[in-house]
């Protein structure tokens, strides 16, 4: 008899618990801050959702299966950051959605691809952004690195699709999306999975320019700082043909991009000894496009380089006491702004599309070219140093004589 009472105190607490958590699964849905279930979508409620902090790959994998896009980005933040599904030069296509995921490379593309093509969705048109440094072997390993696996262990659907309504993080960012709707410097992503970071506006007001491409420019120069300047790792070359070969089946067309890297991101590559791999690695991404063009003749697959010392990668770094100068093409040397996103896409789908002063930004690479795209490259060189000497005379790799004395 004395346990009667217990027994009714658990009972009505694990109804108040059960209640409590029904009634927070249903607030996250209602507000939906990952855009998965689209009960509700208001103005001035939960029209606009906040960026992602977790679950990243899983929930942008998931609004793209229901999407099913005509066309696709793949690549890293460079490409989220810089390609809008939006783009006028992408109007044509239908549909797209941006795939790309920040901090991520070929083997997550490989995988969010392989993923697309189970649930019977082909995208016509896919576009990856190629990574230099993800190609890089590490200077304290052996440059032959052991294969690593294609993808990290991945939650389970069921775990992350529950974690995503019943959690108190999914809490906070439903209220937190409630918060954002009139806020014009809240992380945010939109619908087809382009992130226009706006937060980046509140630090270029506080800090400015000089002091966003400063700071990039330092983790650029440490993380330069373990890539070895001896090879390329060969097994993400196997990766990218075995990538190319899963697109190619599929009959889209495949559009390889060089991102258009800032000329002090180029400045750095040249001081930490990278630029001849720099070479080489163009030369290899064309060697593995004419891999499976000897195996699927009528694949349609492009290389455009975007990189070089041109008008728009040259562009002007504010100095220190010019914190009311804005930049129009880059927020920092390791992301181009939409602006530039969408003259990338434009030459991309019109190639002869060009505009005065533009000279040769977006040469496509393919055998024959290459010779002639390093001289374009080291022409804009020149007329770059000349304009901004600074970039080339003093590097903010200001520890360059250890760093190539400590490589591999």
């Amino acid at each position: 008899m004395t346990a009667s009472p217990f027994k009714s105190y658990l009972a009505t607490l694990a109804l108040l618990m059960a209640a409590g958590a029904l009634l927070a699964g249903a607030f996250v849905a209602v507000v939906d801050p990952y855009g998965l279930y689209g009960l509700v979508l208001r103005d001035d409620f939960n029209a606009v959702k906040p960026g992602l902090t977790r679950y990243q790959n899983q929930i942008k994998q998931e609004l793209a299966l229901r999407r099913r896009p005509q066309f696709i980005i793949f690549g890293n933040s460079r490409a989220e950051i810089g390609f809008d599904p939006r783009a006028g030069a992408l109007s044509a296509l239908g549909a797209g959605y941006n795939l790309a995921i920040p901090g991520t490379g070929l083997a997550t593309s490989a995988s969010q691809f392989a993923q697309l093509r189970q649930a019977g969705v082909q995208p016509r048109t896919v576009i990856v952004g190629m990574e230099f440094i993800d190609f890089l072997n590490p200077a304290a390993a052996p440059a032959a690195r052991p294969v690593a696996a294609t993808t990290a262990p991945a939650p389970a659907r069921a775990f992350w699709r529950f974690d995503t309504l019943f959690s108190l993080a999914s809490v906070k960012d439903a209220v937190h999306t409630l918060r954002i709707q009139h806020d014009a410097q809240a992380a945010t992503l939109t619908a087809d999975g382009f992130n226009p970071l706006l937060e980046y506006g509140a630090h270029v007001r506080r800090d400015g320019y000089h002091k966003m491409f400063a700071q990039r420019a330092q983790e650029s120069a440490a993380n330069l700082r373990r890539k070895s300047t001896r090879s390329l790792a060969t097994e993400d070359f196997h990766a990218l043909r075995a990538f190319l070969l899963a697109m190619a089946a599929t009959q889209a067309d495949i559009k390889l991009v060089i991102y258009p890297y800032h000329a002090q991101m180029l400045a750095m590559f040249e001081a930490a000894g990278l630029w001849p791999l720099f070479d080489e690695w163009k030369a290899g991404l064309v060697l593995a496009m004419g891999a499976v063009k000897a195996q699927y003749p009528d694949a349609r697959i492009s290389l455009t380089d975007f990189s070089g010392y041109g008008a728009y990668n040259c562009e002007r770094i504010p100095a220190a006491n010019e914190r009311d100068s804005a930049t129009r093409w880059y927020w920092e040397a390791g992301h181009f702004k939409k602006a530039l996103g969408d003259i990338v896409l434009q030459r991309l789908m019109s190639p002869s599309a060009r505009a005065p002063g533009d000279g040769q930004f977006g040469m496509p690479l393919d055998g024959a070219s290459l010779a002639q795209n390093r001289a374009r490259i080291a022409q804009e060189r020149g007329a770059c140093a000349a304009a901004q000497p600074a970039l080339f005379a003093t590097q903010l790799l200001a520890t360059q004589d250890s760093h190539t004395g400590g490589r591999r």
